[in-house]
């Protein structure tokens, strides 16, 4: 089996670097346009389940980039999982680097490294704690509906957490960042899943790291 991961496109609130979880906003059209031309660069390969999280950028980007998308959602193979939303900014939420830099509450957090919890918003462990068992979950269900190509289209966040907890070669949180778009393989053997062994993971553009 091939698990495919692929970053939502670009929002308006990426151009401007704003935090950006629990914030709905739809693909601009410059994200639009670079999905379609990673798809008819043949980034993205065929797939026969695809998982979504709820967010619109999610559902839009999966709904360009799956050349079987209207066929699969269907025959009932579109599963969207809330738990694979991004990390909940909480008060951050909206807001770029420069405008939270007089919050001591964001200089607190920038000195955890991003690992402390967000006021009224959510920890990155908080954030893998839900989005690692829903990818499970989902993984499950793709093998038991006898899945060999599952497509899962999610946030930047969610997939470094995702990744970084089935690597066979240990790479770290931040080793998983891609640009919006772009993505990874995770590869599972002929001898099946197992949720906790470790699996080699490759970019999609097959570039190294």
């Amino acid at each position: 089996m091939q698990i495919t991961l692929v970053r939502h496109g670009k929002t308006q609130s990426n151009f401007a670097h704003r935090y950006q979880g629990r914030l709905d906003d739809p693909l601009c059209p410059q994200g639009i346009e670079e999905l379609m031309q990673k798809k008819q660069n043949g980034l993205y390969p065929a797939a026969d389940f695809v998982v979504c999280s709820p967010k619109k950028r999610c559902i839009q980007t999966a709904e360009i980039v799956c050349e079987q998308y209207e066929q699969l959602e269907q025959s009932g193979c579109v599963l969207i999982e809330d738990d694979l939303r991004e990390t909940d900014f909480g008060d951050f939420e909206g807001k770029t680097h420069e405008e939270l830099l007089c919050s001591p509450d964001y200089l607190q957090w920038l000195a955890t490294e991003g690992e402390g919890v967000i006021p009224n918003g959510e920890s990155k462990d908080q954030m893998r704690a839900r989005s690692v068992p829903a990818f499970c979950r989902c993984v499950e269900k793709a093998i038991a509906e006898h899945k060999i190509a599952p497509m899962f289209v999610i946030h930047g966040g969610t997939m470094m957490a995702i990744l970084s907890q089935f690597d066979s070669e240990g790479r770290s949180f931040y080793d998983f960042h891609v640009a919006n778009g772009e993505g990874f393989r995770l590869m599972i053997p002929e001898d099946g899943w197992n949720p906790d062994a470790r699996y080699p993971i490759y970019r999609l553009d097959g570039k190294i790291g």
